[in-house]
């Protein structure tokens, strides 16, 4: 199998755990060091305590940083589905990025608002691993699931 095929299915195999909820993923898609972002921002930046906090970190990196960020968005919208758009694959520094978007559509949590978003995906690998992802998201969108997330 081609790179740029074995990282279109590892992408498309990220999407359909997703849809299907499930928070087991495959061995060595991700290192311990994986890091995500939204909008350019890293996830560990963006949580009240240091960036370099151990227990931030260990929230934030690798897969547990991939549940982390799954469960936040399932848990904003009970019913979150991601569809993929086109990919397109670049080839710097001694790695690949993947670059596409994708769709999130369903229901915000207690107002049942309808959602059907379009995100920017940017995810850099190093070695056939996963070592960056870059979600963008329109800022409107991003406070509208943080607002229904924070509902119970």
């Amino acid at each position: 199998m081609a790179a740029s095929e074995s990282m279109t299915g590892l992408v498309d195999q990220l999407i359909a755990l997703f849809n299907a909820r499930s928070l087991d993923l495959p061995d060595g898609y991700f290192t311990r060091q994986t890091q995500f972002l939204l909008n350019g921002v890293p996830f560990e930046a963006t949580l009240g305590r240091p960036p370099d906090d151990p227990l931030i970190l260990m929230l934030t990196r690798g897969p547990a940083g991939y549940r982390f960020t799954a469960k936040a968005v399932q848990h904003a919208v009970p019913d979150a589905m991601l569809q993929r758009g086109d990919i397109e694959e670049t080839t710097a520094d001694g790695g690949h990025v993947v670059r596409g978007q994708c769709w999130l559509s369903g229901h915000l949590r207690g107002k049942g608002e309808p959602v059907d978003l379009l995100v920017g995906v940017d995810i850099e690998f190093r070695g056939g691993k996963i070592a960056r992802v870059n979600a963008t998201l329109d800022r409107a969108a991003v406070a509208r699931i943080q607002e229904a997330r924070a509902r119970a």
